[in-house]
């Protein structure tokens, strides 16, 4: 039997994280199992985060390589390049203001040993404010990953999950660097598809992505920071406004989502054979997506294009999985009368 011990790499992404980032350090420092090297890509820092980490540097008990970018990359991209300077088989992805259980690498390392056909596994986390204090709720709670999406994942419908919304964050993830290869680049041109989501999305896709239900994070929600789980710009549409505003106001952001959408299909279409069975999925939410965001003006001539979707049952797959009839009812029924 081989003792052989996969070398692990965190890839961490830093930009003006003086803050919190000594935090992260040390709980990366203070792993039971350590990792063989730490990556930090800095997006260009005004403040003293790069000095921080050279300190730090000086005293890990793993060899720290610090890179700076000439110009900004932006999340994704700077993780992307921080990733592909990562020379372990196992990549685990860490943000600057996050704090780490000290069995989070152990952790996820077994669950590959374990699972030798995954190419991504991630966690849960704990939702802390800035000061590390719980804000008593778990990040799977959030983002509505519960034991519905859960069995559904178990049963390799894990596409059908995140088709109606990402459940995997980055800081909670590892991924093999054989895979990270496999599917660069990452795309850059769809606003709030991230690093993470492709990642997850492609490795849904393979059926190659596992979970394991531990908290292994502690994931500091802050008014700073670039990425986390508040939602932004979001504005609540009454009930009045629903029927009095013009029906292209009602279309433009199911368009946008339709846009985006078709953008990752042809991303996907770069790195996964269209034969793959999961493809056909995305291909199904796409058709979904396109017939609700270009209904036609007369409400009569929405009701058979929207009973068809209906009847083959992907306002439930595809809008709200946690919906109740009634809301699915509601929810359709807004596509005629709107």
């Amino acid at each position: 039997m081989s003792n052989y011990r996969p070398l692990i790499s965190v890839a961490m992404c830093t930009y003006n994280g003086a803050k919190f980032v000594m935090e992260q350090l040390e709980s990366i420092q203070n792993q039971t199992l350590l990792p063989d090297e730490l990556i930090v890509c800095d997006d260009g820092s005004t403040d003293n985060t790069l000095a921080l980490v050279e300190n730090f540097a000086k005293k890990a008990s793993f060899p720290v390589h610090i890179f700076r970018n000439d110009s900004k990359l932006g999340v994704t991209k700077n993780f992307e390049k921080a990733l592909t300077a990562c020379q372990g088989d196992l990549l685990f992805l860490a943000d600057q203001d996050d704090c780490w259980m000290p069995e989070k690498v152990a952790h996820l390392s077994k669950a590959f040993s374990e699972n030798p056909s995954v190419n991504v596994v991630f966690s849960d986390a704990l939702l802390v404010d800035e000061y590390t204090h719980s804000l008593q709720k778990r990040f799977w709670e959030v983002v509505r990953f519960g034991a519905s999406q859960q069995e559904q994942w178990k049963q390799g419908r894990s596409i059908e999950v995140l088709l109606v919304g990402n459940r995997v964050a980055g800081c909670t993830m590892a991924v093999r660097k054989s895979f990270v290869n496999a599917i660069l680049p990452f795309p850059s041109d769809i606003s709030e598809f991230l690093h993470d989501t492709w990642m997850a999305f492609v490795a849904s896709l393979l059926n190659q992505i596992a979970f394991i239900p531990e908290v292994l994070i502690q994931y500091r929600q802050h008014f700073a920071q670039q990425v986390g789980t508040q939602q932004k710009g979001l504005q609540s549409v009454t009930l009045t406004s629903r029927f009095s505003r013009p029906h292209s106001a009602k279309l433009a952001p199911l368009q946008q989502q339709a846009e985006d959408l078709r953008k990752i299909y042809t991303h996907l279409s770069r790195v996964i054979p269209n034969s793959a069975p999961n493809f056909r999925v995305v291909a199904e939410k796409l058709h979904f997506l396109e017939t609700r965001a270009y209904l036609p003006d007369n409400r009569l001539q929405r009701i058979w294009p929207t009973l068809k979707q209906w009847r083959k049952g992907n306002y439930h797959r595809f809008a709200d999985q946690d919906a109740t009839m009634t809301g699915i009812l509601l929810t359709a029924l807004g596509d005629i009368l709107e």
